[in-house]
């Protein structure tokens, strides 16, 4: 599947130079309601959430993307007003989970204290699930196990590889050119298509630059 992580250019031309993505663990996810969509009017099932959380927050980070790189509001986000680019790149469908959007807190199942299979299938909820308004950013996650990653300081990172194959980079309408002659060669060298994004004529998305005389540069 093709999908694409945004960056603000500093940061998407350093990935691109160091070949790596970041993972974010989950603790520092901007969505403080993350693993939590469950309804926790009950004061029992408010201290089950907060183990599961601790729980699933110890060693695992992940890689979020979004389906498509159309949607102006993540260019607005999460790639400095249009100003950076955002990567595209293959991965695995058996690797990747869909988020799911709801607009009401989940509420467990009457069994599900005794039955195994109904806490399974909250745990896949919960795992799967943000609030409604989170869903123009379309999300698909890539969960890496932080001892697997490169630590450096408190911040951690995953390489490109062959479960993640770097095929696209898309520069932001509003971006600047700047001095990476050299890896953008690199890049071409290894096949990379480049596009530079562009509002519609006639609507309200991103749309690839068509005039060879418009597009940017790294």
């Amino acid at each position: 599947m093709r999908v694409y992580k945004f960056y603000p250019a500093k940061w998407g031309l350093e990935a691109l130079s160091k070949r790596r993505l970041k993972v974010s663990p989950i603790d520092e996810l901007n969505d403080p309601f993350e693993y939590l969509s469950l309804d926790l009017g009950d004061k029992s099932v408010r201290a089950w959430a907060k183990r599961f959380r601790e729980t699933v927050s110890q060693d695992n980070g992940i890689i979020s993307f979004s389906r498509n790189w159309f949607q102006p509001l993540m260019w607005a986000h999460y790639a400095d007003s249009h100003k950076g680019l955002a990567l595209g790149f293959e991965v695995p469908d058996d690797l990747l989970f869909k988020i799911n959007y709801v607009d009401k807190r989940i509420k467990p199942a009457s069994d599900v204290d005794v039955s195994k299979s109904s806490m399974e299938v909250l745990i896949h909820r919960l795992l799967r699930t943000k609030h409604i308004e989170w869903s123009y950013e379309d999300e698909y996650r890539l969960v890496r196990p932080l001892e697997n990653c490169v630590c450096e300081g408190d911040k951690f990172f995953a390489a490109f590889n062959d479960k993640a194959i770097l095929k696209e980079v898309v520069l932001g309408a509003r971006y600047q050119t700047s001095d990476a002659e050299k890896l953008s060669s690199e890049l071409k060298f290894e096949r990379v298509i480049f596009q530079t994004a562009r509002a519609e004529f006639r609507g309200f998305r991103m749309t690839p630059q068509k005039l060879a005389g418009l597009q940017k540069q790294l």
